[in-house]
């Protein structure tokens, strides 16, 4: 009853995570979003946390602003550190497994692409997140947790359901392409099998195009734009200056994002990944963001349903199959 099964996706936007309880399968998703705090006296609101660890504290989730997002392209930071041990946390809470002692967490995590190729990164990642072997403590929102992650299973980003409905593609060739916040992720599968040459990463995440849109933007207007302000032009497809709608801006945004697109398929080709004779599978919450601009380009891609959670359903399905065997 202390062994858990919990996987997780770490993001440079959101992190996602699971655990199958039986009856239900849980899941958790908050902002990955961290900043040093001290002393906070603030009402913490829902998906966000404040997070007591190694003798400091940190604000994690919705409540920091997007300011604080983290851009660098290694996730060995503490920001996704915290990120998936407050997960790790939130999911022993719902499983209720900490009144049966220590918890042992069988862990199911993502690597980008160019760290899932190189194992000496790999360990070092690996190592970084086992926090070296060690029992890990934290508060959470001042409740204190403990628990050891015993084993981890590094997966790579740009899975989609591929592992969670392999009746799908086992007797198929499929190409997932995986939008997230700072990268593009591309990998193709044939008969479930991910061919290496075909496992690249692209600069062209959501937060590049809304940084293209903020500059653009400034420079057309001559007003200042930040990243909670793009974050809510992408949403409205609208610019709006104090309180007023810009109609002319709308034009200027959708072909940002149709340009953005395009260099994602292009990226692609300049890679050799042709798409011929297989499905192209969208995945990521940048997929969802970019939905009628991606299949107006290639009208039988699949954007997957819930594409925020693709990957991590696969990682839990992974998961399953090696510690408990089931099918």
């Amino acid at each position: 009853m202390k062994d858990i099964l919990v996987a997780v996706d770490t993001g440079k936007h959101s992190t996602k995570a699971l655990i199958n309880l039986g009856q239900r399968i849980e899941r958790i998703i908050f902002r990955t979003k961290i900043q040093k705090v001290n002393n906070l006296g603030v009402d913490i609101t829902p998906n966000s946390y404040l997070v007591d660890f190694n003798g400091k504290s940190y604000l994690v989730g919705n409540m920091v602003s997007e300011n604080q997002s983290d851009y660098n392209i290694s996730k060995s930071s503490i920001n996704h550190q915290l990120s998936i041990y407050v997960a790790i946390a939130k999911l022993i809470e719902k499983a209720d497994v900490m009144k049966f002692g220590l918890p042992n967490v069988h862990l199911g995590i993502n690597l980008p692409i160019n760290i899932y190729k190189n194992n000496t990164l790999k360990i070092q990642y690996q190592n970084m997140i086992q926090n070296n072997g060690q029992i890990i403590t934290l508060k959470v929102n001042n409740i204190a947790y403990c628990f050891r992650i015993t084993n981890i299973i590094l997966l790579p980003e740009a899975v989609g359901s591929t592992y969670y409905r392999p009746s799908e593609f086992r007797d198929t060739k499929a190409t997932v392409i995986d939008i997230g916040s700072l990268n593009t992720t591309y990998c193709t599968f044939k008969n479930l099998i991910p061919e290496l040459d075909s496992m690249v990463v692209a600069n062209s995440g959501i937060s590049i195009l809304r940084a293209k849109l903020a500059e653009t933007l400034k420079a057309k207007y001559g007003v200042y734009v930040d990243d909670n302000d793009t974050e809510e032009i992408l949403k409205d497809k609208c610019l709006y200056i104090n309180g007023d709608k810009v109609e002319e801006s709308t034009g200027i945004i959708n072909e940002l994002i149709n340009t953005h697109v395009l260099e994602i398929f292009n990226f692609a080709k300049s890679r050799n990944i042709t798409f011929n004779n297989s499905k192209l599978v969208f995945v990521g919450g940048g997929s969802a963001l970019l939905h009628d601009y991606l299949l107006s380009h290639y009208p039988s891609a699949i954007i997957e349903d819930n594409s925020q959670l693709s990957n991590v359903t696969s990682y839990l399905k992974v998961l399953e199959i090696k510690y408990n065997g089931k099918k």
